[in-house]
């Protein structure tokens, strides 16, 4: 598990939810995670994997109970995984629909990994609860679990009737208040953690199927999927300047600015950059490059309106900096490339 893996803030929001309904503030959820209370205003915040398990260990520290995963769980619907619930959305059939969110689950919700297995019965959407803490292990498998069923009830536009949902983890002692929880019958102690679905239930045709928007949206996934994976390196202090640069995108920082959002002076960070292979000046002309090249891809926006969007005065400078990158201009590049990805069928010319 890459505990650095980015992703939405929208596990953290469900998480504070379920935290107020049991009487812990925000403030002490939050605490030691790193994520500013502002950030939850936020529509397209990021955090990384392990501020959200930050927050699940305060959730569990001052309101623990067998069974609160299952209440968390319950929050998720199709429009909470964003441009992969539209994916899953589109599907023909269930069995599809699980093959999208094993493909493309990095832009899933998950603090594990999920595979499907096929059975004689069915199919198997098991969760690798080896990568998890001990003690998260528990909620997190809880939640994605009550997570799935919600999920797939939005599919088939009914409850899903699943043929077992097995969990490791052992009986908690009071059965029935678990089953408040959720309604499904559990077999605890057992070898896996996941649920199994009938053939007939994953084969069936689903009521908002979709092909060229499955299809679109498969592309979509694929492209943001390999964003995710490259954008960022490694390194944790390479990895902060180019999240800093990311969010304030609409500015041109300095070294010296980039430091101090860091809490580090501007010879400390230097040194530290230098020492991980990396320079300030390379960090941020990558950063830059890559979101003017995915404007000038996915947008109708002129080059005056991506310079301000990138925070260069005007177009023209915008335009140098791009040429220096590139070896071409803006107008060109995003011809070319247009061309490129229409021939190699990647897209079917329209834009979004």
């Amino acid at each position: 598990m890459n505990w650095r893996q980015s992703r939405p803030l929208t596990g953290v929001r469900y998480l504070l939810e379920v935290a107020r309904a049991q009487g812990v503030g925000p403030a002490t959820c939050l605490l030691g995670s790193a994520i500013a209370t502002d950030a939850l205003q936020q529509s397209n915040a990021q955090i990384e994997a392990w501020q959200e398990l930050a927050v699940i260990r305060n959730l569990l520290e001052h309101a623990g109970r067998p069974g609160l995963g299952f209440v968390a769980g319950k929050h998720y619907h199709l429009t909470s995984l964003g441009l992969l619930g539209f994916t899953m959305l589109a599907s023909r059939t269930l069995d599809e629909a699980f093959a999208a969110f094993q493909r493309y689950q990095l832009l899933a919700l998950t603090l594990c990994p999920a595979r499907i297995e096929t059975d004689k019965r069915g199919t198997w959407l098991l969760f690798d609860a080896s990568v998890l803490p001990q003690d998260a292990r528990r909620f997190v498998i809880e939640r994605g679990l009550a997570g799935c069923l919600s999920v797939t009830a939005e599919l088939l536009q009914r409850p899903a009737v699943p043929l077992a949902v097995e969990m490791t983890a052992a009986a908690p002692g009071d059965l029935e208040a678990l089953q408040r929880d959720f309604p499904y019958p559990v077999r605890f102690g057992a070898p896996r953690d996941g649920i199994l679905f009938s053939n007939a239930e994953l084969h069936l045709n689903l009521p908002q199927a979709h092909i060229s928007a499955q299809l679109e949206g498969e592309q979509l996934c694929e492209r943001l999927c390999n964003e995710i994976s490259h954008d960022l390196v490694a390194p944790p202090t390479a990895r902060l300047v180019q999240q800093v640069v990311i969010r304030d995108s609409a500015s041109l920082l300095t070294s010296r600015t980039v430091a101090q959002h860091l809490g580090l002076s501007e010879r400390t960070l230097h040194r530290r950059l230098a020492a991980e292979g990396h320079s300030f000046q390379q960090l941020n002309e990558q950063i830059k490059r890559r979101l003017a090249e995915r404007l000038l891809l996915d947008s109708r926006l002129d080059l005056g309106s991506i310079a301000q969007r990138l925070g260069y005065a005007d177009g023209a400078s915008f335009s140098r900096a791009f040429s220096r990158w590139n070896k071409c201009s803006p107008g060109y590049w995003r011809n070319r490339t247009s061309c490129l990805v229409v021939n190699d069928g990647s897209s079917d010319g329209s834009e979004t």
